[in-house]
């Protein structure tokens, strides 16, 4: 009788064990799907921030948009940089 309940106990115990590990097999495959949407969409989010701050689609909504003008060169002032040698960088030109 004791061999009987030892051996029911055993059976409970791996049959537990097994459940178990289809559960956490079908979680990971959940999760691993969820990771594969996150990541598709992480991508296609970098893509649309990229294009949202291209600089020719800003200039395009500030002048369309927002009704700005280039400002005429005699009111451009080009800014030199300075590097760590205390070299000056030339300046940066603005777009033509």
């Amino acid at each position: 009788m004791l061999a009987v309940g030892l051996f029911v106990i055993g059976l409970i115990l791996y049959v537990g064990a097994k459940v178990q590990i289809v559960r956490l097999g079908y979680r990971t495959e959940t999760l691993e799907r969820e990771k594969r949407e996150l990541e598709r969409a992480n991508r296609s989010l970098r893509i649309e921030a990229s294009s949202l701050a291209a600089p020719a689609r800003i200039e395009e909504i500030a002048i369309k948009r927002m009704g700005m003008v280039r400002p005429a060169k005699e009111y451009i002032v080009l800014v030199k940089r300075k590097t760590d040698g205390g070299k000056a960088k030339p300046p940066i030109a603005p777009p033509e």
